[in-house]
């Protein structure tokens, strides 16, 4: 018998969607990024576009975790031979800046907004790089509701409901 990953979830599908497509920015971190520090479990780098006063950054970190089952309710009986995983984290921090140019008794705002993704796996063999691309997938999948791309979940989460619109 080969190995193999099994899945734990089966997708139903959405009535109507059979795909989903989200657009990502095209970053040119060649071009339009520079490293602000870089130590060996974590690198920042800032866009040199942005103003001064509005700084964008990102952040990159990795740490070795000793016990990936730790916390997980896994039984001891289905741990890999190696408990050792890893943990990755991608942090984005932005200024938005709000102003209006027809009324110049607006006062311009700063508004300061940031986001991180934090992905913990296991030191194993079987876990592909693209089985860690489509969780990612799955992972911001559960930002909008089901079988759609708008802005609605996103909108209602914002105000504290939480859970998607057809549950």
């Amino acid at each position: 018998m080969a190995k193999s990953i099994a899945l734990n979830y089966t997708d139903s599908g959405v009535s109507g969607t059979t795909t989903l497509k989200k657009d990502i920015a095209i970053l040119n971190f060649k071009s339009d990024y520079r490293v602000k520090s870089d130590e060996p479990s974590e690198a920042v780098i800032a866009n040199i576009t942005s103003p001064i006063d509005r700084p964008e950054s990102f952040r990159f970190a990795m740490t070795n975790v000793a016990d990936i089952y730790k916390g997980s309710g896994i039984d001891s009986g289905f741990y890999s031979p190696s408990r050792k995983g890893i943990s990755l984290l991608c942090q984005l921090n932005d200024v938005y800046k709000y102003d209006d140019s027809a009324d110049s008794t607006f006062k311009a705002q700063y508004l300061p907004i940031s986001g991180h993704i934090v992905l913990k796996a296991p030191c194993n063999e079987a876990l592909t790089d693209d089985m860690i691309s489509t969780f990612v997938g799955r992972l911001v999948a559960g930002l909008y509701n089901s079988g759609v791309l708008t802005s609605d979940r996103l909108k209602a989460m914002l105000r504290g409901s939480l859970l998607p619109s057809d549950m």
